[in-house]
């Protein structure tokens, strides 16, 4: 969650800075500037989705090989040991 906040933060300092500097009009003829600002959004949820898939993929592995021994050691702190 932290990530999507922080991409959120950075699109809207990233947007005032860009008013301040083109104005409202250049806004409209410059557009990689919507570019830029979706993108940073992007970013911080997708760093977001690859935590989440990475803190549960070695526990899931694990039990698809039902080896005990990777299953003690990667699930015993893994949120998703269920």
């Amino acid at each position: 969650m932290l990530p999507i906040i922080l991409g959120v933060i950075a699109a809207s300092v990233f947007g005032i800075v860009s008013t301040m500097v083109l104005g409202t009009e250049g806004l409209m003829t410059h557009a990689w500037v919507d570019v830029v600002f979706w993108s940073l959004i992007g970013a911080g949820t997708a760093v977001s989705a690859i935590n989440m898939t990475w803190e549960c993929l070695p526990c899931r592995l694990s039990q698809a090989t039902h080896n005990e021994r990777l299953i003690k050691r990667l699930c015993r702190n893994s949120p998703c040991a269920h």
